[in-house]
Order: C-alpha cells, then structure tokens, then sequence
C-alpha cells in the first residue's frame, strides 16, 4: 500500500527532508550554469568586439581613397558657368570668357487652321525624311490618316533610327504642335543635340501635297515651305585665352579634372578658382579617431576589473567578460602596433599631422595642426594613410589587419566558434546532471514511502500489541 502525501503515515515531515536532499543534489547544477553564463557572456562580448572593429575598419577605409585628399572644389560666376572637378584638377585662378552659346536646328511649318486635317494626298502611305549635317537621316511612314500636324509630330517623336549595326535608337527629332494665335497652329521639328554637325539639311517626303507643308532645304530657304526658327550653333569660349570650340554647352575635361557647362555669355572676363577641399578629408579622420576610441572603450568595458568584496565568494558583476582574454588582447596590441612604428614618407606617425595618444589610450586630434598640414601637404598626408597604395600606409595595414581579425574566418569567429562548441558540451552535461538528479530524488522518493508505510504499520502493530497487552492484563484481575 503507497501513500500519497509523505509522512502521512509516519507522522514525520519527509516532504521537507526530500525538499533537502533535492537542494543539495541540485548543487551540482550550479557550477555548470557559472561556466554556461560566463561562456554566453563571452560570446556576446566578442560579438560586441566584432561591432566596433567593423565600424573602425569602414572608417578606415575610406582613408584608403587617396582622392580624398586630393579634392577640389570649384569658385565661379554661377551665372554664366558652373563647373565640376575631380582630384586631377591643378590648382589655381582661370580666365573664363563665353562668346557663344551651343544651341540646336529649330525649323517651322507656316501657320495652318486645324493641327488634326489631314495635309497628305490620297495614298495609302508616304514617307517622310529628315537630314542632319552630320550624315544621319530619320524616315518616318505615314499611313494615309497620319499627315496632320499632330499626327506628324507624334510619329517624329516615336520613330526609331537604325543604326549601322542594325541596333535601334531614339528618334534624334523632337516634334511639336505650337499654337501660335487663334485658330493657328504650326509644326515646329528640333535637333535633340546642340551644334553645328546637328543642323537639319533638308525634310523631304514622296507626298507633294505633304511637301507643301513640310518641305525644307537649308540651301534653298525660299522656295521650302519651312523656315528656320533657331539656328544650329557651338558653343565658343576661351579658357586662360585658349579659344575652345564644342557642339555642347557641356564640355568634359577642358582641362584634366575639369568639366565646365555653359550658361550664358560674358562681357567680361571671369574668374574660375579651383582651391583644395580638405574638409573631406579632415571629416574623415576626424570620423576615424572616434571609431578607434569607440572602439578602445568598447575593450575597456569588456575587460573591466574589480576587485573582489573581501567578505564575498563572486567576483563584482560589474567584471568585463573577457578578461585576460588573449585574443582580445592580441587585436588591440596588433592595432597600436601599427600606430607605433613608423612610415615612409614626410609623415612617418601620426603625431606629425596632429594626432596623439593619451594616457588612456585614446587618440585626440588638435584640429589646428591638422587642418594646417592638410593646406599645405595633402600629399604627404595622404602618404601617410595610404602608402604605396596598397600593403604601406597606416590605413591600409590597419584595414587588412583588422579584416583578418572580423573576416568569416577570422579570429574572433574562431574563437567564438570554440566557445560555442564548449557551450553545446555543457548543456549536454546540464542535462546529464540534471537527469541523475531527477531520478536521485525519485528513488529518494519512493525509498520515502516505502518507509513511510512502513512506520505506519509498525505503528499499527504496536498499537495493536499495546490493546492485547491491555486486555490480557484485565482479564488477570
């Protein structure tokens, strides 16, 4: 016979003697669990490591762009040009003059009553062709209800050309209905590109009554039906007194690492002055030293240490999780090493351009001295960072050292892929231990009831012995 609730039968309080026994099995665990936290703890400090050298290597990285050193920026009269440069462009003030502007081949039909009559004669189709100076020809078909002015303009705009390698393009036409009084409106067809090799020649079509319309031939403007509107012209400019001549009002490389675009002509002479732009450059340094000591705090925090309470047996939980951890302190050695050594060059550490270390590990920059050697040797700045372009320069031994620490392969993922093989071994040993425990305190258990039951009916013969003692005494009297 089993009791349901211990120490029913025996009077004793085996619930909590099993209770007992079932904290101190569970003991065991404790040690386990420590080890469980203080792995998972690790992970996530070098997931946090891996953050902040990732961030450091973006920042560095863009000190690996020698352009940025090397920009330009551009002073002009907006009014009449605007320009772009590039880090190809020589320093200094140009003389800029605009004598004529590129404008496209504009022509015009005369004036008729209605854009949608049809101006064709009866054929079921014509062709229309329009000739540029340049050699190149667009021929639009029209079927026999496509000749009025919209109709026209809308198969301009739409046609394709085909090109001598049987590719297709755009229609190098623009084409458009203007209403130019009440009840009057006229056809008026435009190069697409600016200059003189885009000038319209002639407009034709096998249609004679069209012709009448449309008809055109720039060497014979009086006896075509349409009339030039705005003459195909490039554009005409001196740079520091060199006359420049171009079908665009944009101009590409006029000199190396400058693009200029026309605006409008000048009276006068105006000044272009391309000046060094080093708040590029001093921004990126700038964003770099803060993502070092991004960085460097991150370490502090992952490898605080305090002292532990004398009167306690734990250590503060306020302790960085990666403590004496070599590989963390292998990346910031191998980082500052970096730092320490020398460079080729004009500037051979960072000291020179402004940047130290202090005390704490930190760097600062004393942005006087920075913007100073910045202005006056960019260069050698640039030097510094970026070396022979590839393996030298601070920033690319920082790059591709700091790559070979958050690479997939790298050594935080190795060691984070060992601490992760650890952990899976303490879970299953957890579970092992936690399993014994269990079935420790079930055999506790049912040796509980066991005994349980058993005083219960020791108890029972007892009292059954002490009422036959009782009676075979009375019996006596």
């Amino acid at each position: 016979m089993s009791m349901s609730i211990l120490g029913i039968g025996s009077g004793i309080d085996l619930n909590e003697v099993l209770n007992q026994l079932e904290a101190v099995e569970k003991a065991r665990l404790t040690p386990i669990a420590a080890q469980q936290k203080a792995i998972n703890a690790k992970i996530s400090g070098f997931g946090k490591l891996k953050s902040a050298l990732t961030t450091f290597n973006t920042a560095t990285q863009k000190l690996q762009n020698k352009e940025l050193f090397n920009s330009r920026t551009a002073t002009g009269n907006d009014n009449f040009f605007t320009t772009n440069v590039n880090s190809k462009a020589i320093l200094g003030n140009y003389s800029v003059s605009v004598d004529q502007l590129a404008t496209a081949h504009s022509v015009s039909t005369t004036a008729v009553n209605d854009k949608n009559s049809a101006l064709g004669n009866g054929n079921q189709t014509r062709t229309v062709t329009i000739e540029q100076a340049n050699g190149k020809s667009l021929s639009v078909t029209l079927n026999n209800d496509e000749t009025s002015l919209e109709s026209i303009a809308n198969a301009i705009n739409q046609a394709k050309v085909t090109n001598e390698d049987g590719s297709q393009s755009d229609s190098t036409m623009n084409a458009s209905v203007v209403r130019s009084g009440t009840g009057s409106y006229q056809l008026v067809i435009t190069s697409k590109e600016t200059g003189e090799q885009q000038t319209i020649t002639s407009i034709s079509s096998d249609d004679e009554v069209l012709n009448n319309t449309i008809g055109f031939d720039i060497n014979q403007p009086e006896t075509s039906s349409m009339t030039q509107v705005a003459k195909a012209q490039d554009a005409k400019f001196t740079f520091n007194g060199v006359a420049i001549t171009s079908a665009s009002n944009t101009v590409k490389e006029v000199v190396a690492g400058v693009d200029i675009t026309l605006k409008a002509t000048t009276t006068t002479s105006q000044t272009l002055a391309i000046t060094a732009d080093n708040e590029k450059a001093q921004e990126a340094i700038k964003q770099w030293v803060e993502a070092f000591n991004q960085l460097q705090s991150t370490i502090s925090t992952l490898t605080q240490f305090t002292a532990k309470d004398g009167n306690s047996g734990e250590l503060n939980n306020t302790n960085g999780p990666l403590i004496g951890d070599s590989t963390l302190r292998n990346i910031d050695q191998s980082i500052r090493s970096i730092f320490a050594k020398g460079q080729s060059g004009e500037f051979s550490v960072l000291a020179q351009i402004g940047i130290n270390m202090d005390n704490s590990g930190t760097l600062t920059i004393n942005q006087n001295q920075l913007q100073k050697v910045l202005n006056e040797n960019s260069d050698a700045v640039a030097a510094l960072f970026i070396g022979d372009g590839e393996t030298t320069g601070i920033a690319n031994e920082v790059f591709a050292k700091v790559s070979s620490f958050i690479d997939s392969d790298g050594m935080i993922d190795s060691a984070t892929n060992g601490l992760n093989s650890t952990l899976k071994s303490l879970d299953k040993r957890y579970e092992q231990v936690n399993n014994s425990i269990e079935q420790t305190v079930e055999r506790y258990r049912v040796q509980f009831t066991k005994l349980d039951v058993l005083i219960s009916s020791l108890d029972s013969m007892s009292n059954y012995l002490t009422t036959q003692f009782e009676m075979m005494a009375n019996l006596k009297k």
